[in-house]
């Protein structure tokens, strides 16, 4: 008894001691962003802001990966009262208009947290709480501020190339991305917990519509991020060939990409199918006109439709994407048909060719357009 009451005793002080010395203050000086906060990389802010936006020619060929953004970081300075270390630093960070935070987490780092993935011209506010081992903790005021304006909102996704979203002019953000494929021909993946985290939780994505051949897929009938995302395979060709238009074999296997698109732009007209990734093998052409034509549906800027098309030569895309490939192929079927401008004559084209119905069609300009 004798011995237990000792180390009760001997206890009691160490704990009283530790508590003492534990910070009654604790200042907070978090870094002041400002309004213009870019994501994008030196290369890429170059050729966003440059005129001669038919080529990007010099800044990136689609010989090496360059298509991913920077991380934005929130970060601050200060300290206790005195020189006792909190045992975590937690950063909360809030977009405007949402109750909870939109990222939550520990820094693993001294004073700061990187994040990606941020929305265009968005308003944001970060705050950070630093706690004790006792449980005690200090909470800072909040430091606002907003992103940049320029498009496009490239994505950084582990081992998922070529990934953006196609919102930020025109199109409302969150709701519809842009990619290459999440497994190889021969089944095998490199997609893994985080990736899948980051598909399905940060960005939200229910739908995988895969545009490969069946001899790309790798034979998979379920998408690689999941059970919680429906997969629909929709193969087309293109071997050099206008995807609008294309109708015939390939080793042994008829392709009818029209009736491929009209189910694609079914599926877009499906409020409850979002958000929704659509790729082929890299994401460039297959892609690359699925993009066009949503892009042109929802009225945005034919020169957009342009710079988004040719981002892809961030990416290591083996070859060049070339303006001439939308002119020659996409813009010269489409603007072919009635319509005061390239919206409307892609309207009619998905209609009267295609056979996209009116009601989908205005379904999907209801969802996605931002008004």
């Amino acid at each position: 008894m004798k011995k237990i009451i000792f180390t009760l005793l001997t206890i009691f002080p160490l704990l009283a001691c530790q508590t003492n010395h534990e910070p009654k203050s604790y200042s907070f000086e978090l870094a002041n962003l400002g309004d213009n906060v870019d994501f994008h990389t030196e290369f890429q802010a170059k050729y966003i802001a440059s005129e001669d936006y038919l080529t990007t020619m010099g800044i990136a060929s689609g010989s090496s990966s360059k298509e991913y953004p920077l991380p934005i970081t929130l970060s601050y300075k200060g300290g206790p009262n005195n020189k006792m270390a909190p045992e975590h630093t937690y950063f909360d960070l809030f977009e405007e208009g949402k109750e909870e935070p939109i990222i939550s987490k520990e820094s693993n780092t001294t004073g700061g947290l990187d994040v990606y993935n941020l929305k265009l011209n968005t308003s944001y506010s970060y705050s950070v709480t630093v706690k004790y081992s006792s449980g005690k903790a200090f909470h800072s005021e909040e430091s606002h501020f907003k992103t940049t304006d320029k498009g496009p909102r490239n994505l950084f996704v582990n081992n998922v190339m070529n990934i953006r979203d196609l919102g930020g002019h025109g199109i409302k953000q969150g709701l519809i991305y842009r990619s290459g494929r999440f497994n190889e021909n021969d089944g095998t993946t490199k997609i893994d917990e985080e990736t899948i985290k980051v598909m399905t939780k940060d960005l939200g994505v229910k739908t995988e519509i895969d545009l490969r051949r069946d001899d790309e897929t790798g034979g998979i009938t379920s998408s690689p991020l999941g059970e919680s995302v429906s997969y629909i395979h929709l193969p087309m060709y293109y071997g050099g060939e206008n995807v609008l238009t294309h109708v015939g074999e390939h080793s042994g296997v008829s392709y009818d990409n029209p009736a491929q698109i009209k189910i694609f732009f079914e599926t877009l007209a499906n409020e409850k199918n979002y958000p929704i990734d659509f790729h082929c093998a890299i994401g460039k052409d297959r892609t690359g006109c699925m993009a066009y034509l949503v892009e042109a549906l929802c009225g945005m800027e034919e020169e957009y439709l342009y710079r988004d098309y040719l981002f892809s030569n961030f990416a290591k895309i083996s070859g060049m994407c070339e303006v001439s490939d939308i002119n020659n192929k996409y813009g010269a079927t489409i603007k072919e048909y009635s319509g005061a401008s390239l919206q409307e004559k892609t309207y009619n084209y998905l209609n009267q060719v295609i056979g996209v119905s009116e009601a989908n069609l205005k379904s999907i300009q209801n969802i996605l357009i931002d008004k």
